[in-house]
């Protein structure tokens, strides 16, 4: 068994958003997402063919979905996103990295 933290060996350049696979089968996809102050390019939505399990371990966050609702995580709150359902990141936290951990399925 190789134990590891869900907040240890963060990359010490972040100057792109870090995407990291924990887990990876054909049916599902373990991340972990580090974000520091990044948010996806105005214009640009992820339209994903798979549903999406995401949680703030560390940090905060704003969603925002197609249709112009605005979800706000905090740490430990989590949502499903549905496939095909369009969003993008709106809001990091400046003051630390924003570690989520993601489900695709």
């Amino acid at each position: 068994m190789d134990k590891q933290h869900i907040l240890d060996n963060l990359p010490s350049d972040l100057t792109l958003e870090q995407f990291e696979p924990l887990v990876k089968t054909d049916s599902v996809l373990i991340e972990r997402i580090i974000s520091a102050a990044h948010v996806t390019a105005e214009g640009q939505w992820y339209d994903q063919a798979k549903s999406e399990w995401v949680m703030v371990v560390q940090g905060a966050a704003t969603l925002e979905f197609e249709h112009g609702e605005m979800v706000s995580l905090n740490q430990g709150e989590h949502l499903t996103i549905k496939a095909h359902v369009k969003h993008r990141v709106a809001w990091t936290s400046e003051e630390t990295e924003t570690i989520w951990l993601a489900v695709h399925y």
